[in-house]
């Protein structure tokens, strides 16, 4: 995930967006994916924009008690910030600032 698409969920969480789990978009809440603007149809050129690669990096609570055991590794970076959104219920700032950075988005 590359710096725009964090930028955009700290705006988010500055705007006071209401977060939602489970979907995209819920009225006038948000996942993190939907902030991002993501929906059921528009995924391959968003996921390009913000630079997800197909492999994610290890959940940063995957070695913690707050880590679910239904959880199934390996997954997409998309798939991890919906993981930290929902399983987690990480805040859009908590998951721009913990989001594991891959070698590839460092520039």
């Amino acid at each position: 995930m590359n710096q725009e698409a964090r930028d955009k969920l700290v705006e988010a969480e500055l705007n006071g967006v209401r977060q939602v789990k489970g979907t995209f978009v819920n009225n006038d809440g948000r996942c993190a994916l939907g902030v991002l603007g993501f929906s059921e149809t528009n995924n391959k050129s968003l996921q390009e924009k913000y630079d997800f690669k197909d492999v994610a990096p290890t959940c940063p609570f995957l070695s913690t008690n707050l880590h679910r055991i239904s959880c199934h590794w390996p997954i997409t970076e998309m798939q991890l910030v919906s993981h930290l959104n929902d399983c987690h219920d990480l805040s859009f700032l908590d998951i721009a600032r913990k989001f594991p950075e891959s070698i590839e988005s460092n520039g």
